[in-house]
């Protein structure tokens, strides 16, 4: 899949989203393999309809320039 060509909807950044969100509330790194993890398991413990958002944001994630040295992640507590 060309990650250029692929719709990201709402609902998938609201994935991605929550994914990192749960990483931050339990303390662990942002990085791409802990997101990829968390986006699973929330796959796996979806209901039919979502399945597929989730299974579109891990290959969005997958395909990604994160954790390449060009890309990085600010995120900052205010």
């Amino acid at each position: 899949m060309d990650i250029d060509n692929l719709q990201v909807t709402d609902e998938i950044k609201i994935a991605i989203g929550r994914a990192v969100s749960s990483l931050i509330a339990s303390g662990k790194h942002i990085e791409k393999n802990s997101i990829l993890e968390q986006l699973m398991l929330c796959e796996k413990q979806a209901t039919d309809g979502m399945k597929k958002t989730y299974a579109t944001a891990i290959r969005l994630v997958t395909e990604s320039p994160i954790g390449s040295p060009e890309f990085t992640w600010t995120y900052s507590e205010q």
